[in-house]
């Protein structure tokens, strides 16, 4: 497209002119990158930008309060990349931007309150700007997500908004698009205030232009650019709550994004962006399917959609808390010295919030068997009166059942086959006690016994999902973790398996399980938890040799004294330090190699 041609052509060009004059971001304590890395990359977007609208003729009431706003912006975040103006002075520009766009005619528009409509708008525009200042943390994240989101809102015009700025949103694609390259790790310049403040205001004057046309569903309607912006939306508030947990100021710079989080756990900075990416492509597709879904499917979108980005938070906080703390053998730490400030206000509040989404998963379950039996509107108004007639009496015979029955007993990090089969028999018993009641105080008369059938499916699902959600993200990040020292772990058995669980669940023992050691023929090439059995004691020294291995554990408790000490022979003619594991607890220190 021109514009992207435009970007690339202009980027270097203000690359070498930051260069020449100084404008250059140093590293620092609080910033990601490690070199000095030329800043008016933002320059090259918005040349890129202003320059293809003006050609094509773009110009009415709305685009002109647009380009008039963001080149505000832009001038306020060129002049802050020189001169670091305080956070105040650029939070009244954005101020100022919002309302030259309110003049020009794009507000959310709210029935009967301008004033809280003007106020709404306001919130939005200077939210989501400053969303995209603070997303652009890590080489090429903000500029790749600029492009998502820009995409999505040209396509969420053609489909069926009708926004009258979707052309502009391929433009501004365009413009970020051709600045990527030159932003991708590792950057040769970074967009500085400048670009972001650019990106961020006219992706969130884009977004809802046009939402006036949508009143009735007005909800459902806003539901759709927090979907697109879900990712910078989402880095927002997770460095808001974190920071303001630590008690630290929220505005001021850190290590503590979204992105940052996920390279401590073991990403690459280059896997890191790309999997930010996938979240904001999987987001816009849900934004983009708006027109093909009826409101309650979306409403249950949006839910699941929470619930998943706040437990992705409590994950990655959880997670890197523990980052960097000595290891203290095979073994969990003790709680008190693994106390960190999210465990010290949620965990012990943790039940409460399993309250609470049980008690949503079951209106969800509820509702949706409903909808999915009595599929025309007829039929459906005839039997949501039986809906809402008994929706709280099942909301109180479950949440007793789950209560009676000790579903708020276990752990959701160790979720395990029992505790599934658990669940199972819960929810089973909670839809049974269900039944029972509503037959003999309501003989059972019209209700159907599809529904009661659906919503147990539904309910077992939605429950076993959330409880396993965080297992399922610890297993992707042990997986993808690469931390510690190499280690190789001798015997393939129960004891072996328990060893990798525990390196897996514990970040602070420091260790990279590499393979296997098993004298068992059988055995070898087989995978426990992911990790291979290499080969028998005999190749030992090679292995340790070809994988740089630190340490060898022995986890064979069966073993007897004359294997034991050729084992620790090998071990120390290959100069690799080794400890044996008998059991559980049971355990010998570690031994240097002579």
């Amino acid at each position: 497209k021109p514009n992207e041609l435009l970007s690339i052509t202009f980027t270097p060009l203000v690359r070498l002119f930051a260069i020449k004059n100084g404008i250059i971001s140093y590293p620092r304590s609080d910033r990601w990158h490690q070199h000095p890395t030329a800043l008016l990359g933002g320059a090259g977007i918005y040349l890129a930008f202003v320059i293809s609208a003006l050609c094509l003729g773009l110009i009415n009431k709305s685009s002109l309060g647009l380009l008039s706003g963001a080149t505000l912006l832009f001038v306020v975040g060129l002049l802050d990349d020189k001169f670091h103006f305080a956070p105040y002075i650029k939070l009244f520009a954005q101020i100022v931007a919002g309302c030259i766009v309110i003049f020009s005619g794009i507000v959310i528009d709210l029935p009967l309150n301008i004033l809280l409509s003007v106020l709404l708008t306001l919130f939005w525009i200077v939210g989501v700007t400053n969303a995209f200042n603070l997303l652009d943390n890590i080489d090429g994240l903000a500029a790749g997500i600029a492009v998502i989101s820009s995409l999505t809102l040209f396509f969420s015009s053609i489909f069926f908004s009708n926004n009258p700025l979707g052309i502009i949103a391929l433009i501004l694609s365009g413009a970020a698009l051709g600045f990527l390259p030159y932003n991708f790790n590792p950057a040769k310049i970074f967009m500085g205030d400048s670009g972001s403040m650019f990106l961020g205001y006219s992706l969130a004057v884009i977004s809802i232009a046009g939402t006036a046309r949508h009143i009735s569903n007005f909800l459902i309607t806003m539901l759709i650019p927090v979907f697109i912006l879900s990712v910078p939306i989402f880095d927002t508030i997770f460095v808001m709550v974190v920071r303001a947990l630590q008690r630290r100021r929220i505005f001021k710079g850190g290590k503590d994004h979204t992105s940052h989080c996920l390279v401590t756990l073991g990403l690459s900075p280059r896997k890191t962006v790309l999997l930010l990416y996938s979240m904001s492509i999987a987001f816009s597709l849900i934004a983009l399917l708006y027109s093909r879904l009826n409101i309650f499917t979306i409403l249950i979108l949006a839910f699941l959609s929470f619930m998943i980005l706040m437990v992705f938070g409590i994950f990655l906080f959880e997670g890197t808390s523990y980052i960097g703390k000595p290891a203290v053998g095979l073994q969990h730490n003790n709680h008190s010295q693994n106390k960190t400030i999210l465990t010290s206000i949620i965990w012990h509040k943790r039940r409460v919030l399993e309250v609470l989404i049980d008690l949503v998963l079951i209106c969800i379950a509820y509702y949706s068997a409903y909808f999915l039996r009595f599929e025309g509107p007829s039929l459906l108004n005839r039997n949501l009166y039986l809906m809402k007639e008994s929706l709280v009496w099942i909301i109180l015979i479950k949440m007793s059942v789950f209560f009676i029955f000790g579903l708020y007993r276990g752990v959701w990090r160790y979720i395990s086959i029992s505790d599934l089969l658990a669940i199972f028999k819960v929810v089973s018993i909670g839809s049974v006690a269900s039944i029972l009641f509503l037959t003999f105080a309501f003989r059972f008369q019209e209700y159907s016994r599809a529904v009661f059938f659906m919503d147990w499916v539904l309910l077992l699902f939605l429950i076993s999902g959330s409880r396993i959600l965080f297992r399922v993200l610890g297993e992707f990040f042990s997986r993808a973790r690469k931390r510690g020292e190499n280690v190789l772990i001798f015997g393939a058995g129960d004891t072996g398996e328990m060893v990798i669980r525990e390196i897996k669940r514990n970040a602070s023992l420091n260790y990279n399980p590499v393979g296997f050691i098993d004298d068992n023929p059988s055995k070898s090439g087989n995978k426990i938890h992911g990790i291979a059995v290499l080969g028998s004691r005999d190749e030992i020294k090679k292995i340790v040799q070809m994988y740089k291995i630190k340490e060898v554990i022995i986890a064979s408790p069966s073993i007897d004294i004359k294997n034991l000490s050729e084992i620790v022979d090998i071990c120390k003619d290959s100069r690799v330090s080794y400890r044996t594991v008998k059991g559980i607890l049971d355990k010998e220190e570690l031994v240097e190699p002579d």
